[in-house]
Order: C-alpha cells, then sequence, then structure tokens
C-alpha cells in the first residue's frame, strides 16, 4: 500500500466517519475500486484513531468541562458521564465476543446491503418531531445498542446513534455530541487491542499507516463543523439518498460478486 492509497483512504474515512454513511463501508468498497490490499483490519483501526483525534479536538472544550465537573462530583456530570459508560457497554461486549467473526464481514458484497438500511433508517429523522428532551439512562441504553449495529460494514455508527436520539425526542445538537462522545471509547478501546497485536509484516506499512492517520484527522476536523450545522439545519435525512443510490448501483453492477 503507497503513500498516495494511504492519503485516498485516510480522506475518505475522514468524510464518512462523521457524515452519515458508513466510514467502515467506505473504506471496503474503497479498497476494492482502487485495488488497495490492506493490512487487515489494522488499517481501518489507524484510520479511526485519527478520526478520534478530530473529535478530542473539536469537542476539547466540552470534554474539559466534563472532567472537571466528574473530578468535582457534580451530579449531571457524573450522571452525563454514567450514560455514557452504559451507551459503550453493549459495542465493547460484542465487540470483544465476536471480533473473529465481525472480521469475515468486512466483504465489498456485503456492504451495499448495508448502506440500504442505513438510508432506510436515516429518513426517520424527517418525520422526528422537534423536542427538547434531556438524554436518559434509558435514551443512552437504546442509543447504545444502535451502535452495536454499526460493527457491521455499511451501518453508519453516527447515522444510527444520531438518528435515534434525535427520533426519541433528543435536541439534534445534543444527539450528535453524545454520539461522538459515545465514539470516544469504543475507538480507542478498539484501537488499542487491535495495536497490541499488530505482527512484524504490519510494522513494515507503519509509514503509510502515519500518512493515513493525519489525513483522516485533517479532514475528518474539516467536516465534523459542517455536519453539526447540516444536523442543526435538519437536512440529515437526506444523505439517506447518498446511501441507497450508492447500495442500489454496488448490487446493479455486482460489487464483490
Amino acid at each position: 500500500m503507497n503513500l498516495i492509497n494511504s492519503i485516498l483512504l485516510g480522506i475518505i474515512q475522514g468524510f464518512t466517519e462523521f457524515l452519515p454513511i458508513s466510514s467502515s463501508g467506505h473504506l471496503v468498497l474503497g479498497q476494492y475500486f482502487l485495488g488497495i490490499e490492506s493490512p487487515g483490519i489494522l488499517l481501518e483501526v489507524v484510520l479511526h484513531l485519527g478520526t478520534l483525534l478530530s473529535i478530542l479536538l473539536y469537542y476539547r472544550h466540552d470534554i474539559f468541562m466534563l472532567i472537571q465537573g466528574i473530578l468535582k462530583k457534580r451530579s449531571e456530570s457524573m450522571d452525563y458521564a454514567f450514560m455514557l459508560i452504559m451507551a459503550t457497554i453493549p459495542a465493547v461486549v460484542v465487540g470483544l465476543l465476536f471480533k473473529t467473526q465481525l472480521e469475515f464481514l468486512f466483504l465489498p458484497k456485503f456492504v451495499p446491503y448495508m448502506l440500504l438500511i442505513t438510508g432506510c433508517f436515516l429518513v426517520t429523522t424527517k418525520f422526528a418531531t422537534e423536542s427538547q428532551k434531556n438524554m436518559t439512562m434509558k435514551i443512552a441504553l437504546l442509543v447504545g445498542l444502535s451502535q452495536v449495529f454499526a460493527m457491521l460494514p455499511g451501518i453508519s455508527r453516527s447515522g444510527m446513534t444520531i438518528s435515534l436520539a434525535i427520533f426519541l425526542g433528543i435536541h439534534r445538537g445534543d444527539a450528535a455530541m453524545f454520539s461522538f462522545f459515545m465514539a470516544i471509547p469504543v475507538l480507542l478501546g478498539a484501537g488499542i487491542l487491535q495495536l497490541l497485536e499488530v505482527g512484524e509484516s504490519a510494522i513494515q506499512v507503519w509509514p503509510s499507516l502515519v500518512i493515513g492517520f493525519l489525513a483522516a484527522f485533517i479532514s475528518g476536523y474539516v467536516v465534523i463543523k459542517w455536519l453539526i450545522k447540516i444536523i442543526s439545519n435538519q437536512h440529515f435525512w437526506k444523505f439517506s439518498f447518498y446511501c441507497i443510490f450508492v447500495g442500489l448501483i454496488c448490487i446493479i453492477v455486482g460489487v464483490g460478486g
């Protein structure tokens, strides 16, 4: 895998991690159409770590305030942190128990059908009633369960979690922030576990991985602010057209068949 391919995949990851169109699905399709042989799931983990850094940078003030509130034992901050933990547990458990099985699903022929599911789910936000509900433990757990499905390539993590939170009455901006905060422990944990398993063959491609990491970080940071504006303007559901279009085209041309 050369540096150009790393940059291309990094940009794909950065743009699609936050947009509700599935970063994992686009990485699988990107590698398929570009004819790239990657070092297994390691590439995806490294690129996800790049977008994780963009989340930390964009929400640095909110994260600092949350940590400060936890240290001072403020009830609001403690409750929010506990809801994040509860929302994260389902994905962690499924990821640890079915890690090998999930890796076998990262095939081009599987992605288009999952994109169709993502597109249909996004449509629901068009019919969501504008509300100012606060996040509750029940809603947090439901949103966390929806994140489990995003482990399938083609199912958008941001699309599933933000859509469900909005549909359940959470303010759009709050739904987006909770979704991105949920990604922090999941992406960080997955990254650490995968990096601990790195073999000598993977070490040989570290220059490409570093370039991909930087490309994902920069493009992710650029996109995240744009997405927040889209969500606030209630245009989130329109990404369903893209997911359905790409899914149908890939099925018609027989991707991975």
